[in-house]
């Protein structure tokens, strides 16, 4: 795979200068890393209309949670949700997920919509994902999938990465639940740049979306 980098560095101060570059140095390389990398496993759901099955069960405001050895790896919430069970499947619109490890919460995700796949506890945001580590690290794009077994967030949609001093978009994405190790996979770019551009243009963009 070739990845291609733009860097854009703001301000006459040396020293910024140069954090900048060092930053850009690291992400290009993890970035010429993560193409050699394997491809993503294939999460199976059932399609997002539940097939011809009928509900089960339907939910105004749901929960669930998943956990090992007592100790709490997620927890999903949404708005309402239908249990489809003979194909074990469960739907949910205005979804919230926040992802635990070691008794804290290190990220948080939303999303219009989401499946979960009951027997394996794999999981499917669609439509404005929005993720959020607590470092700060934003992720947004229109689909991620959880990989409960191998503990894997990924998709192979555009994505764009926000940090406090760069932005990284591309098309494809591994990373883990706590967005510290992020690979992306294809068409690869990054903005090194001062991010107030950015926010004000996300806000705007906030305010123009439908409800």
């Amino acid at each position: 795979m070739k990845a291609s980098a733009n860097e854009t560095a703001s301000g006459s101060n040396r020293t910024k200068t140069s954090c900048q570059r060092m930053l850009f140095a690291t992400v290009l390389s993890l970035l010429l890393l993560a193409g050699c990398s394997e491809a993503p496993p294939e999460i199976r759901l059932a399609p997002i209309t539940g097939g011809s099955e009928e509900p089960t069960m339907l939910f105004e405001g749901f929960r669930m949670a998943a956990t090992q050895a007592q100790t709490r790896e997620w927890e999903f919430t949404a708005r309402a949700a239908q249990i489809y069970e003979k194909i074990h499947l469960a739907k949910a619109q205005d979804i919230h997920i926040e992802y635990w490890r070691d008794g804290k919460v290190v990220s948080t995700l939303t999303a219009k919509r989401g499946l979960i796949q009951t027997e394996t506890n794999d999981m499917r945001a669609e439509k404005n994902v929005v993720m959020i580590s607590q470092e700060g690290v934003r992720l947004f794009t229109e689909r991620l999938n959880w990989d409960h077994r191998r503990q894997k967030i990924y998709t192979d949609l555009p994505v764009r990465v926000v940090r406090r001093d760069s932005i990284l978009t591309g098309v494809g994405l591994r990373t883990d639940n706590e967005l510290k190790h992020i690979e992306v996979l294809a068409d690869v770019k990054i903005q090194v740049d001062s991010l107030e551009e950015f926010d004000q243009t996300d806000k705007k963009r906030d305010k123009g979306r439908m409800p």
